[in-house]
């Protein structure tokens, strides 16, 4: 009877680790969506993209019929990914290649991607005829930044109110968190007062903010990527009231809130996640 009691309590604490770890894993954290061929990863902005090649007719070496297999699957593999950063929401409505097509510069996400990024394979598959499929992992959070960063409509500097001293030190949270049923993410995000006016967007960080778009984006839990992202210190959290396109409304008494416990910095770095439930 000792015996089975023992083995009952060694199988509860295994179980027991096992779920919790589980529970754990980073990847649970991540905001992935699936795209054409593959997955972009909202939290990290890496690219998970196959690419498929077929050797050049004119190759009989089996090693050089490959190799121009896995060429062809690497600038396949590079034109997919400029038709998915293109698809990518900027705001509203609005997709990167309308944004771009309208300023008349519709190879501006093709001048971005270079085939020289690619070169991170995770997965690979040869047929009986040479063709390949080739799987690489990208990091695009760089050409992500650029396209924010040329779509974005940055306003004149306004004069900065003079703020107290006294006031601003004793602002204590560094990130804020905004909580959210679900979502579509966008490059663009905002965030409003029920008002309607302004809280965040890209405009107020600028250059200087820590994510390559408006915001980071986490799901379910921020634990993660606050630790692969710097963003230490505390955090404030709050709800969305109401999602209404790319804008993020939450209640007034959260504007005040976040007014007077939000120190500066998260701001001018960006220190924003928005966490989705879903």
């Amino acid at each position: 009877m000792r015996k089975s009691l023992k083995r009952i309590f060694f199988l509860f604490v295994f179980f027991s680790f096992f779920s919790l770890s589980a529970a754990e894993k980073p990847e649970d954290f991540q905001f992935v969506k699936k795209v054409t061929d593959g997955t972009l990863n909202y939290s990290t902005f890496e690219l998970s993209i196959t690419g498929n090649g077929i050797a050049e007719t004119n190759v009989t070496n089996l090693n050089s019929a490959r190799i121009t297999a896995e060429k062809a699957a690497q600038a396949n593999a590079r034109l997919k990914a400029v038709k998915i950063l293109s698809s990518l929401v900027l705001s509203g409505k609005t997709t990167v290649k309308a944004y771009f097509d309208e300023k008349n510069q519709p190879d501006f996400v093709e001048r971005l991607v270079n085939a020289a990024d690619f070169k991170e394979v995770t997965y690979e598959r040869f047929y009986s005829n040479s063709s390949v499929d080739v799987t690489y992992k990208v990091d695009v959070s760089g050409y992500v930044r650029k396209i924010a960063e040329a779509a974005a409509e940055w306003p004149v500097p306004a004069e900065e109110k003079g703020e107290a001293a006294s006031d601003e030190s004793a602002k204590t949270k560094s990130v804020l968190l905004i909580n959210v049923k679900k979502i579509e993410p966008a490059l663009l995000i905002s965030v409003v007062d029920e008002k309607g006016e302004k809280i965040y967007d890209i405009s107020v960080a600028g250059n200087g903010r820590k994510s390559p778009s408006s915001v980071f984006f986490a799901r379910k839990k921020a634990d993660y990527l606050l630790e692969k992202a710097g963003l230490s210190g505390e955090t404030i959290s709050v709800n969305a009231f109401k999602i209404t396109e790319s804008k993020i409304v939450i209640k007034n008494s959260d504007a005040e809130k976040i007014r007077a416990e939000l120190k500066k910095e998260c701001f001018s770095e960006g220190r924003i996640v928005v966490v989705s439930a879903e």
